[in-house]
């Protein structure tokens, strides 16, 4: 896996060319960006925790996770219940839905069928994403505040990319954040070999395909 891996970095031409990867497999990438997408919980519950938002507003807005068995009883609030759920989910749901768009938008020219393989290989180009989003909650991990005294701008946005910035902009947010700028371009770039792979195109009229999905999502929205 890890020559596998290598060939997507230093020539996803051949990697998606000769690639046949079972469902499963493919899976497995949004799955880890699902898994590192929870590594943000910390921050978010650390701000909603903190003076600047009133607790009730956001912990009294969903009613309490419980389950209860024989002898014990395991209570979760819902806020949190909410935001595992969603960032369980939507590395999955950005990858089924560009999947999608990108069969969609290459069926005028596509000269071969096939929706499954397209699916296959469009979960590769998110592995870049989790190159941002290692980068990001390293620089959390240092820099964000135990007790938060102003508002953040925190959160997970398409495609499950995680963003964080201060109130006041500092170097080191910039620039983890334009990495992340920088791996959405790179996740764009591996969609289009993808998609020419998956429908039978060449290299530029897959990046014709994927431009305008992937430009629209480089910034937090």
């Amino acid at each position: 896996m890890d020559g596998r891996m290598r060939q997507l970095v230093v020539d996803p031409a051949s990697f998606f060319d000769a690639a046949s990867p079972s469902l499963s497999q493919s899976a497995g990438v949004p799955a880890a960006l699902s898994a590192v997408c929870l590594g943000v919980i910390p921050p978010v519950l650390a701000l909603l925790r903190s003076p600047v938002i009133s607790d009730a507003a956001v912990f009294d807005a969903f009613p309490p996770i419980r389950y209860a068995t024989a002898g014990w009883e395991v209570s979760l609030p819902g806020v949190v219940g909410v935001l595992v759920g969603t960032l369980i989910a939507e590395p999955i749901v950005a990858w089924i839905v560009f999947a999608a768009l990108f069969y969609l938008l290459s069926w005028p020219i596509a000269r071969e069928r096939g929706f499954g393989r397209t699916v296959r290989l469009v979960a590769w180009g998110f592995a870049p994403q989790l190159v941002a989003n290692v980068c990001v909650l390293a620089v959390l991990a240092v820099k964000f505040p135990a007790t938060p005294t102003e508002i953040w701008g925190l959160g997970v946005t398409v495609p499950a990319r995680i963003y964080a910035y201060p109130l006041e902009s500092e170097p080191l947010f910039v620039a983890v954040n334009a990495v992340g700028v920088l791996c959405t371009l790179w996740s764009g770039y591996l969609w289009a070999h993808a998609v020419a792979a998956a429908r039978g195109l060449t290299v530029r009229r897959g990046l014709a395909v994927v431009a305008v999905p992937t430009v629209l999502v480089l910034g937090p929205i």
